[in-house]
């Protein structure tokens, strides 16, 4: 079976995004904030959550942006690297919504710099915890909300140009290794969700999978998964970059001779989870 093309959207609404709910983890920092506005402008709902809460300015404005728009935010408390608060926190938010959830934007990383000789090992796995295992299961609990729905969605991780090089100036071999992963698992997640025809029927017996079924797996609306790559951004996390010099010397290297800002992913991700993109998928930027 064939998933069909969507049905003819007009150009000027390619990029709109209303009466769908959009998750954005990570949705207290600096871009998941910005996204998240440019998603209620769009006409798009979206619940934030993270595991800090939101600045109470910033959170306002957010507020106000809404209204304005004849939009929804919300914010839930979530953990990406915990299971349970990942389940407590969408049992919450299923009461919550307005329009079916749609899409998702994983924001939620951290970093650290050392010499890798001398890395914490506990420091290591934690960013490989919240970084790519807790994208993996983010964009699960996600995918698992499209198809109790029976609807298509659009999943865009947050990955870095630190997956696709070693960082100048900067040692963090933990946080390049986590975003290569990010690139590599979105690769398997649009393969895997996008066609059923991308996996062989049946399975093999193993640890993770003792009782495989030999049964045609269901087929589900396509949910497309691509990635974004900002190099460095310019937020509050890289003030002690700017300090040491280093936000300078990354610009010398950037084409444009400078480093990004939060409100130059908007257009991407919009372009992203929107009808726009409708044949992108397995993208990592």
């Amino acid at each position: 079976m064939t998933h069909p093309a969507p049905s003819h959207v007009a150009t000027k609404d390619l990029f709109k995004l209303d009466e769908r709910t959009i998750i954005i983890s990570g949705g207290a920092g600096a871009v998941g904030t910005v996204v998240g506005r440019a998603i209620l402008e769009s006409g798009g709902d979206v619940v934030f959550v993270d595991v800090s809460n939101p600045d109470p300015k910033a959170w306002s404005s957010l507020q106000e942006y809404a209204k304005a728009n004849n939009t929804s935010a919300t914010f839930q408390t979530l953990d990406v690297q915990d299971e349970a608060s990942i389940t407590s926190a969408f049992t919450t938010i299923r009461t919550t919504l307005r329009h079916p959830i749609r899409g998702l934007v994983s924001c939620a990383a951290i970093s650290g710099e050392s010499d890798a000789c001398d890395y914490p090992i506990t420091t290591f796995r934690k960013i490989l915890d919240i970084n790519i295992s807790g994208t993996f299961l983010i964009a699960r609990a996600v995918a698992n909300e499209f198809r109790s729905t029976n609807l298509p969605g659009s999943i865009v991780l947050f990955a870095s140009i630190s997956g696709h090089i070693s960082n100048h100036g900067i040692n963090t071999a933990a946080y390049n290794a986590s975003k290569a992963a990010v690139h590599q698992l979105a690769r398997s997640l649009a393969a895997e969700w996008g066609h059923p025809q991308n996996t062989f029927p049946g399975s093999t017996v193993t640890e993770t999978n003792p009782n495989p079924s030999q049964e045609p797996r269901k087929i589900y609306p396509p949910i497309r998964v691509n990635t974004i790559s900002p190099g460095h951004i310019d937020t509050p996390l890289s003030a002690e970059a700017r300090k040491r010099g280093l936000t300078e010397e990354w610009a010398k290297q950037n084409m444009l001779g400078r480093i990004s800002v939060p409100e130059e992913f908007r257009a991407p991700v919009l372009f992203l989870l929107s009808e726009g993109s409708s044949y992108v998928t397995g993208s990592v930027g």
